[in-house]
């Protein structure tokens, strides 16, 4: 008898607590206990630079020009301090121009840090590059940045299944932020440390306007020679995405999974209710060096709407006159430029980002 007792209240404590962690999301929501500038200071900086993504959303209110966002191959493709130098020098002014790059490709990741950044700032142009071909399910840190109650217009036309994976991550990460509110934050302006830098052999992101330098070849080998222009390519060979340029564009599929293209239409129609300008920046990569068109999986105009703009190089054209071991020093892995590969790409594709930025609407 007194087993089958004990069994039973322990069976009623874990439901209770089954039900407390459940219902801890929506509790947190109803009673504000928790801030949205508390979610990125609390991730640790071995998912990705949160601490600088943290300063430029929260610590800085200067309008920005050009926000470069997404995963890895947008973060390791941009030299921004470059652009940078080049649209303040074409403005007059110091432009502001800032990189938030992060491991892991996903739409949902996007959209939610996009979102906290256009919130909070005047953004003139965001540019993204996240085309996701992994499994269609919530990005690996989305249990960080999702919170039901500041994140909630998210689930709305979400299949039941994506919105219980989010809802469901948002359970476990509860206890996870309780801990971050009790807790002093990290101070968001201090170096995020070696996990990004030793490894690739590169300076700190934040002295990079959030921009991942890395300093290694293929295989993560360190000693990476700079390498002489030798490409033949010309700024005049991006292109912009138009009904002149699209023989030089090649759309071979598959098709955007639906949760991705949930998040990828969020993210275009927060642009559009806000007048900043979308555009996919298409990033070349090792595989794509003999292809004359640049290709995409989708006509990202066409699928998010004809304001959504689509930049890059025919990568034919970008490697010309280059040999095997000159392409080889400008990838650190086949998707992934290193500093080599991302000087080259910057100074190709800034006088098309200019062009585009001249024609995004002003606020």
């Amino acid at each position: 008898m007194d087993s089958a007792f004990s069994s039973g209240r322990q069976a009623t404590a874990c439901a209770l607590l089954l039900a407390t962690l459940i219902s801890l999301p929506h509790l947190m929501a109803k009673t504000g206990w928790l801030e949205r500038d508390q979610v990125y200071s609390g991730i640790p900086t071995r998912l990705g630079p949160f601490p600088w993504i943290h300063k430029v959303i929260y610590s800085d209110h200067a309008d920005i020009d050009m926000a470069f966002v997404g995963s890895s191959k947008m973060w390791n493709a941009i030299d921004t301090p470059y652009v940078q130098r080049a649209f303040s020098e074409r403005l007059g002014r110091d432009a502001k121009v800032v990189t938030l790059g992060w491991p892991w490709a996903g739409f949902d990741e996007v959209y939610l840090i996009a979102r906290d950044l256009i919130e909070r700032h005047r953004v003139r142009t965001l540019l993204v590059y996240d085309d996701s071909r992994g499994e269609d399910i919530p990005h690996a840190t989305s249990t960080r940045t999702f919170r039901i109650g500041e994140s909630s217009e998210a689930l709305s036309g979400l299949p039941l299944l994506a919105q219980i994976r989010l809802y469901g991550g948002a359970v476990l990460a509860a206890p996870r932020h309780l801990l971050s509110a009790v807790r002093p934050a990290k101070d968001p302006t201090v170096n995020l440390g070696s996990e990004w830098t030793t490894p690739y052999y590169a300076p700190p992101t934040e002295e990079r306007l959030g921009a991942l330098r890395a300093g290694v070849s293929g295989g993560f080998d360190p000693h990476l020679v700079p390498l002489a222009p030798t490409s033949r390519a010309l700024p005049a060979d991006a292109l912009i995405y138009s009904e002149e340029t699209r023989a030089l564009f090649e759309f071979s599929g598959p098709p955007l999974a639906p949760y991705q293209l949930h998040f990828a239409r969020k993210l275009a129609q927060l642009c559009r209710d806000r007048g900043t300008r979308l555009v996919v920046v298409h990033v070349p990569t090792l595989a794509e060096r003999l292809q004359s068109k640049v290709t995409e999986r989708v006509s990202w105009p066409d699928l998010l709407g004809r304001d959504v703009a689509l930049v890059g190089i025919p990568p034919a054209k970008m490697f010309s006159g280059m040999s095997d071991s000159d392409l080889g020093a400008l990838f650190y892995e086949g998707v992934h430029l290193n500093r080599n590969g991302q000087d080259l790409f910057t100074r190709l594709i800034t006088p098309s980002l200019q062009k585009l930025y001249d024609l995004s609407p002003t606020r």
